[in-house]
């Protein structure tokens, strides 16, 4: 039977640079306290349709900085078979599984409570599915996901309670790679083959409590070239009909792609300056253009 994570989403920020990090900071306007409704964070709602308790943003333990991200026992709430108790995060416009990082540090409190999962995941047909999912287990012992049916796997590596670990993983359109501390542990297929469209972290409200921090986006076509001081000039937008491109002086244009909100292809064109979006119904796009410099742009535009 496939586990069904009763979070509630909300509308999250959208993604559009090389790197974007989350780390629970004042200064990226999180306050301590339940993180429901900070930020696009949403908390697995309780039977009476309100979040649960102590999903906090904290103070207790950080990996970077001073706060972040604490999921724990609700003692109010029953305990789960399965980890369903969390928080989790929109991301809009869904990342693309093709060639993607993924980065966070994670701290358990104690051996022998709760189960924690930590992962991310995608939607197809209208059912939520994993992408990748760390699942460490209450015995010490360390599982992966390995299909949208939720088969784990041993990942043949022992985890220790009261201990920052840094998690990263590489996702390549047929692989993924789960790395601990710089050190690769395991090796899957990309099962899912489905893009990002959010983030969770959860637990089975046995005991405990597991803090996550300096969370990490890494689209890595991004880090082709560094575009500091660079801009892509598109315009009008909103467009109607023609979008003209403006690059910096010196470059070409090899392509010019267009991307809708779940990050699929819906438009690609080849070193124009001019373009139509007549075919395009209305909303937000992404647009990414690559150069004979090897500098690649982003930017989002309204189609109306």
């Amino acid at each position: 039977m496939k586990k069904i994570y009763l979070i509630a989403m909300g509308v999250a920020s959208l993604f559009c640079a090389a790197q974007q990090t989350i780390s629970f900071e004042n200064s990226e306007n999180f306050t301590l306290g339940n993180i429901h409704n900070q930020n696009g964070w949403e908390v697995t709602l309780n039977s009476d349709n309100q979040p649960i308790l102590n999903q906090d943003v904290s103070n207790e333990f950080a990996s970077m900085g001073t706060q972040s991200l604490k999921i724990a026992v609700d003692e109010n709430e029953n305990f789960g078979w399965f980890p369903i108790f969390g928080a989790a995060k929109d991301l809009s416009p869904a990342l693309n599984y093709n060639n993607l990082n993924v980065e966070f540090d994670v701290y358990i409190s104690e051996l022998g409570g709760s189960t924690f999962e930590f992962g991310t995941y995608g939607i197809v047909a209208d059912e939520y599915v994993p992408v990748f999912v760390y699942s460490f287990n209450y015995t010490g012992n360390l599982e992966l996901i390995s299909s949208t049916d939720y088969d784990y796997e041993n990942a043949n590596f022992n985890w220790e309670a009261n201990k920052w670990y840094k998690l990263k993983v590489e996702i390549r359109e047929s692989s993924i790679k789960y790395y601990i501390d710089g050190n690769l542990i395991a090796t899957g297929e990309n099962f899912s083959k489905t893009n990002i469209e959010g983030i969770n972290f959860v637990h089975d409200n046995f005991g405990g409590a597991a803090y996550i921090d300096n969370i990490k986006f890494n689209n890595v076509e991004l880090s082709v070239q560094s575009i500091k001081n660079k801009k892509l000039l598109i315009y009008p937008n909103p467009v109607k009909d023609v979008l003209k491109l403006q690059i910096p002086q010196g470059e070409k244009i090899l392509s010019f792609e267009v991307y809708n909100a779940v990050g699929q292809k819906v438009a690609q064109f080849a070193d124009q300056k001019e373009v139509s979006m007549d075919s395009l119904k209305p909303g937000l796009y992404i647009v990414k253009v690559l150069t004979d410099k090897e500098s690649v742009y982003r930017t989002k535009i309204i189609k109306e």
